[in-house]
């Protein structure tokens, strides 16, 4: 790597983490998801938005959940940005409800929401579900006079 190459690189980093997806759980993935995002230099509104999001999104997986299944998150950060990809076996194809009032929220709250559902896993005696979505950083608007 050349020295100036440091200078230039996109600086993110991946950090993850995985759950049980039990809802007694949940306050456990928020805990995690927010020491990441504190630690990874968002901001105290920044946070308190994205964990509502991770929050919305980790819920409507563990709904879905098969018995003894794992609530696996990545979160990627850097430049102002945040991808954050969330994942679970679900009890069947195409099962969180989109239409529902938490996910609108989850569409507001971020920059781009996809959710991805695969064929039945006969490892996981499950559909592998995935939610993704991504956040950037809006620039401070002017000072106040």
């Amino acid at each position: 790597m050349w020295a100036d190459d440091r200078d230039t690189a996109p600086r993110t980093r991946t950090v993850g983490f995985q759950v049980p997806a039990e809802l007694g759980q949940l306050a456990m993935a928020h805990a995690l998801a927010e020491t990441v995002l504190l630690v990874e230099g968002f901001a105290l509104d920044e946070v308190t938005d994205l964990l509502l999001a991770v929050d919305e999104v980790v819920t409507a997986l563990v709904l879905v959940a098969v018995p003894g299944a794992l609530i696996d998150c990545a979160f990627t950060a850097g430049e102002g940005a945040l991808g954050a990809r969330i994942s679970t076996s679900a009890r069947g194809p195409a099962s969180i409800d989109e239409d529902a009032f938490g996910w609108h929220v989850v569409a507001t709250l971020t920059d781009a929401l996809h959710t991805e559902y695969g064929a039945f896993d006969s490892a996981q005696d499950g559909y592998p579900t995935t939610v993704a979505f991504g956040w950037i950083r809006r620039a401070p608007g002017p000072a106040a006079a």
